[in-house]
């Protein structure tokens, strides 16, 4: 043999220990896949009871929810009900309070105009009887 046996040789068991290395990494792979899978169902078979747990523990709470945020809207109507009527009862005062005070002037500028009116004639009178 020569060298191209010799490189045969050498490119031929390189080639033999590849496959040989890749279908060891393929076996264990599929072990740890299987013990990954063993392991994990127990995992797995509590975390769906929990999820089960978790969902009739929230069933029997979601009608008192609801009963309760019904309750609290009802409260909060109530309250906003309330608190309209009042504000609707301080705007009726403060507008029937500025009418009083705006007719209260109105009055007296008419009373001082009828003042100004009578002293103005006053004077105007004595002044037109001796213009004669």
């Amino acid at each position: 043999m020569g060298i191209g046996g010799f490189f045969k040789n050498l490119f031929g068991s390189s080639k033999e220990k590849a496959s040989e290395v890749a279908d060891k990494a393929e076996n264990f792979a599929e072990e740890t896949i299987e013990k990954v899978k063993e392991a994990a169902a127990p995992v797995i078979e509590k975390v769906e009871d929990f999820a089960d747990s978790a969902k009739e523990k929230v069933s029997e709470y979601v009608p008192q929810a609801t009963e309760a945020i019904e309750n609290a809207v009802e409260t909060v109507k109530e309250k906003a009900s309330e608190f309209a009527d009042k504000a609707e009862e301080f705007a009726e005062n403060a507008v029937t309070s500025v009418k009083e005070k705006i007719s209260s002037f109105a009055d007296d500028a008419s009373e001082n105009a009828e003042e100004i009116k009578t002293k103005a004639e006053d004077i105007v009178k004595p002044a037109d009887e001796n213009a004669d």
